[in-house]
Parts: C-alpha cells; structure tokens; sequence
C-alpha cells in the first residue's frame, strides 16, 4: 500500500478502487528547502499531503514581524485552507522548511473527487473538524497555560520536530522568543 493510501485509509475507510482513482488525481511532487508552496496574498489552488520533510506556514505583519503559526511533516494536509476554500487570497504564505516530497492536488479535481465520492467527502469533513479543533487548542493554550506547561505540552506531542525544524520558527508557534525557548528546553522537565 502507497503512502498517500495509508494515510487516508487509517483516517476514513474508501473502497480500493475509488482510492485509487482518488490518488491518481494528486501529483507527487519534490519541493527544495525555501521552496513556496503557497504566497500570500495569491489564492491558494492546492492541497498537499506530506509525505517527507517539513513546512511551515507564516505570516508577516506591516512593520516586517514575521510569525510561523503552523509546522506541519509526514502525514500532514497543508494548504491555506481559507483561501482554498473560499478562492480569496490567502493570509498565508507556505514554505518548505527542508526539502520535501508533496502529493498535491489542484481545486478543481479535488471538487470533483468530493461530489463523485462520498468518502472523499467525508475526508475533507474530517481534515476541516481536525484543523478547527486544532485551532481550538491553540486558544486555549495560549489564554490559559503558562509558558513552561505549553513547551512541554508541545515537545511531548512534536519532539521530532526539534531535530529538524530551525528553533526560530518553533519559537515564533509558540509565541516565545528564541532565549525563551533556549530557556524552557534547559529548564522544564519534558516527562510529566
């Protein structure tokens, strides 16, 4: 079984035969560290499943702050799901953190793949529930935790990530400067 079939197949249960006519609509494609995938201000024409590397997706503000609100690695959908969605410009920009390899799928096919498959459907209901609940999370941990319980909450759920994502950018997810994040990794018991 392919990467793209395990993935989909241990969220939502597709008959083989429609999975695969749902996989041969994505491009599998390799992107070099730096890479956009998505500008902001552009309309965001794919969705992407990560089959290796990282990406991030960030913004930056008037004065130049730049701020990384999502890292996403294997196994993960990317896109900026708003302008995805809604074909408005996205407030995102997407970049390949290392080098990466991507199966990407345009607006158009996979609105296709919705209204000819129920169970692609139900996939994209599942993707849009996850990333609303994940937004969720963030608010509640940013209004409610200090800083050292959100470090260890997040290294125990993504230490991978500290072995290849560039401390700046998980600093920036966090909403901590690069000394804190020195400081809460030094400091904070990681087991709890």
């Amino acid at each position: 079984m392919s990467f793209f079939s395990e993935t989909i197949t241990t969220q939502v249960k597709i008959p083989p035969s429609h999975l695969d006519e749902i996989e041969s609509k994505f491009n599998q494609i390799n992107v070099s560290r730096k890479s956009i995938v998505v500008q902001s201000g552009e309309i965001a024409n794919k969705l992407a499943l990560i089959e290796s590397g990282y990406l991030r997706m960030y913004h930056i503000d008037i004065s130049g702050k730049e701020t990384t609100t999502w890292i996403g690695g294997s196994g993960k959908f990317i896109t900026s799901i708003s302008s995805f969605i809604e074909r408005k410009a996205s407030y995102w920009t997407i970049e390949a953190i290392t080098d990466s390899k991507l199966h990407v799928i345009g607006i158009d096919s996979h609105s296709k793949l919705c209204h000819k498959f129920r169970k692609w459907l139900d996939f994209e209901n599942l993707l849009l529930a996850k990333m609303l609940s994940a937004i969720e999370y963030r608010t509640f941990e940013l209004m409610s935790m200090k800083s050292e319980e959100r470090f260890r909450v997040f290294f125990q759920k993504n230490s991978n990530l500290f072995l290849h994502v560039p401390a700046k950018y998980i600093a920036s997810m966090l909403g901590f400067s690069e000394e804190t994040l020195s400081r809460l990794k030094k400091n904070t018991p990681l087991i709890s």
